[in-house]
């Protein structure tokens, strides 16, 4: 048996005493100070602390049961464990920290500030203040997390909870390693749930804000509902897989790449944020707009709809920048402004718009639809009195398929139209309701076509005008009018002041324009921005005739567009003369009273060239409202005020517009109309 020296006796004896000793003395001195101990950590982090049991074994293991700092954090126990050298030198400086059965509640504000780092923070100064230049995390080689779960709550994201934690220090801070990590987005309109396998995070300290962060195999759903809360909502949702989300640089972008279900087809999804700009870019490839539907306004069906491309939005200053460079297809537009029935809608758009709190900028905007590509650029002022410019412009097409383009929702009696040549032009609105009466908007065309017309449309042959074959009226499918029949007018045997009361009431410039008249558009749309209303349509006489012989009598886009084109083959098939005589003989002059012959012998009973100048003032007055100023005057038993100072309206018009001398107007004021005794009795 070998014998050791004395003196190595001494130094085994002296490890002994301080590997046993320094926890039992440490363990008992803590004990004796733990509501101590409570109180200080409560004062150095500005809340309150409670440590309920502190103990300490021979292995260099301080062990804190039962802790809690206020409602932020809790916890079964928290385990120190000491290294010998540490013992040594007195420092009792942790190793590994291990905490069991965590419950961390951590609140996060808009602006990535949480109640845990402010915290930290708190301590960290407290420590500094102390004296205490100990440098940073010294060789704490981690923190264990087990039998709990980190959550935090995040002001307008939701609730976030991690398994499995693992904090790593290092000498930029912290890294934090999970398992399992689930996101439960907060309750309203969007729901988002996504789940990932495992996540890494570099946090700063005492910010404890994020530097490069990962999460992977992730799987989640989003999901909208319509009319949140109430009974029979239909939830829209979106199934997201392989989602991985990083930051893999500090300063980076932060970017989210996933696939998204559709119907069992995976769409690829990437969306990148650049926190410090305030950007957030969405690229996509035939992605699924169902989730969106609740988003979309009334009478836009988005179920059955994809878009592929980018969607940019960044936030500079007081503005709000979109940038858009992508098509949608799939989509479908119920409503009746647009068309009776539902329409579909493909296009392509790449656009950069500016929105800002008193106005909204069009830099660039540029929409396909089928062979019309439209390019635009303009600008909104917000706030009254409204003011804007808007620059349109269509690239040339052959004018067959851009017709072709219209859906057939869209085209309507156009169907069976075979057009060749081309069409191309520009249009300028601008709008300034700063400016005087009848100056508040000017609309300018510069129109390129040579459009021809191969075959005319089977349910709307202008030609049918000007043959003497009958011809049905819209809106009456009992009425036809021919030549040769006895309730055909022929313009050559009425006085000049019939038709010239038309004129003058409806369409002025008849005889200048080719069948569209800007100025009147320009005026009416003017006076329905100032009455926030429509109060009056700008339609020609050729516009007129189209839409009362062969279109229905409803307000819609679709109607608008057809009589569009009619009217542009009608001008090209008839002279004015023609057209004028055709539409006296089928515009409507009171309820279901239609025709120049049917109107003199209904209201007057007279035939039309015995009409005197009032009573085709009066008749000229009825084309704009035909019922509902029939009613007042069939319940007045005569001339209602409202209805004389329509007639008024019309002889002035017919006076400025030549028709009438000074003389003749004065009599035609007084003059008697003598209704027929029957116009004001029988309901029709």
């Amino acid at each position: 048996m070998i014998l050791r020296s004395r003196p190595d006796h001494w130094i085994l004896f002296a490890t002994l005493a301080c590997a046993v000793g320094v926890p039992v003395t440490a363990s008992a001195w803590l004990a004796t100070r733990t509501a101590t101990l409570a109180e200080h950590l409560g004062a150095a982090g500005g809340g309150r602390a409670r440590i309920g049991r502190v103990d300490a074994d021979l292995t260099g293991t301080i062990r804190l049961s039962d802790i809690a700092f206020g409602d932020l954090v809790a916890a079964e126990a928290i385990e120190a464990s000491i290294t010998l050298d540490s013992l040594l030198t007195g420092a009792l400086r942790a190793d590994e920290i291990r905490v069991t059965g965590p419950r961390v509640a951590i609140q996060v504000d808009g602006h990535g500030d949480s109640d845990l780092a402010r915290l930290a923070h708190r301590l960290l100064v407290r420590r500094r203040d102390a004296g205490d230049r100990s440098p940073g995390p010294g060789r704490l080689r981690r923190i264990v997390v087990s039998g709990g779960a980190l959550s935090a709550h995040v002001v307008g994201v939701g609730d976030l909870v991690a398994d499995g934690v693992e904090l790593v220090p290092d000498a930029g801070g912290v890294r934090v390693l999970t398992g399992a990590v689930r996101i439960d987005g907060h309750p309203g309109p969007l729901g988002v749930e996504l789940g990932f396998a495992r996540s890494a995070t570099q946090l700063t300290l005492p910010e404890m804000r994020p530097v490069r962060m990962l999460a992977v195999g992730g799987t989640g759903r989003i999901a909208m509902e319509d009319a949140p809360g109430s009974p029979g909502a239909t939830v829209h949702h979106a199934r997201l897989h392989d989602v991985a989300v990083g930051r893999l640089a500090a300063g980076g972008m932060l970017e989210l790449r996933a696939t998204v279900d559709d119907d069992g087809i995976p769409r690829p999804l990437a969306i990148e944020v650049k926190l410090g700009e305030r950007a957030i870019t969405i690229h996509g490839d035939r992605i699924p707009l169902g989730t969106l539907a609740p988003l979309a306004p009334h009478g836009v069906a988005l179920d059955r709809a994809h878009a592929t491309g980018s969607v940019a939005v960044r936030r500079d200053a007081a503005r709000l920048l979109l940038a858009i460079d992508g098509t949608v297809e799939g989509v479908w537009i119920d409503h009746p402004v647009l068309a009776p029935a539902p329409v579909p809608l493909a296009a392509a758009m790449h656009a950069a718009i500016a929105i800002s709190p008193d106005a909204i900028t069009v830099s660039r905007a540029a929409v396909e639809l089928g062979a019309a590509r439209w390019t635009a650029t303009g600008w909104l002022r917000r706030g009254a009195p409204a003011s804007s410019q808007l620059d349109v412009s269509l690239a040339p097409a052959a004018c067959g398929d851009l017709l072709a383009s219209l859906p057939a929702e869209l085209r309507g009696p156009l169907d069976g139209m075979v057009l060749t040549g081309s069409l191309g032009g520009r249009m300028r609105l601008a709008i300034d309701l700063a400016a005087p009466a009848g100056e508040g908007v000017d609309l300018t065309t510069s129109i390129t076509q040579d459009c021809r017309t191969e075959v005319e449309p089977p349910a709307a042959d202008v030609t049918r005008l000007a043959a003497s074959a009958g011809h049905g009226v819209a809106g009456d499918s009992h009425t036809r009018t021919a030549k040769g029949e006895p309730s055909w007018v022929a313009l050559p045997k009425l006085p000049a002041h019939v038709p010239g009361a038309f004129i003058s009431a409806e369409d002025a410039r008849f005889y200048d324009h080719p069948g569209f008249d800007l100025r009147q558009i320009a005026k009416s749309l003017e006076i329905d921005l100032r009455e926030h209303r429509l109060v009056r349509g700008g339609s020609t006489i050729s516009q007129q005739l189209v839409k009362n012989a062969f279109l229905p009598p409803r307000r819609s886009f679709d109607r608008k567009l057809q009589e569009a084109i009619l009217t542009w083959r009608l001008e090209t098939r008839l002279d004015k003369q023609q057209i004028l005589e055709r539409y006296l003989n089928v515009i409507e002059l009171g309820p279901h009273v239609f025709g120049l012959a049917a109107a003199a012998k209904h209201w007057f009973d007279v035939p039309p060239r015995a009409l005197s100048v009032r009573q085709a003032a009066f008749l000229a007055a009825l084309t704009s409202e035909p019922t509902s100023m029939a009613r007042r005057v069939r319940h007045a038993g005569g001339l209602d005020p409202d209805s004389a100072a329509r007639v008024d309206v019309v002889l002035r018009a017919m006076r400025r517009g030549g028709t009438l001398t000074q003389e003749q107007l004065e009599a035609a004021k007084s003059a008697p109309l003598g209704f027929a005794h029957a116009a004001l009795t029988q309901e029709r």
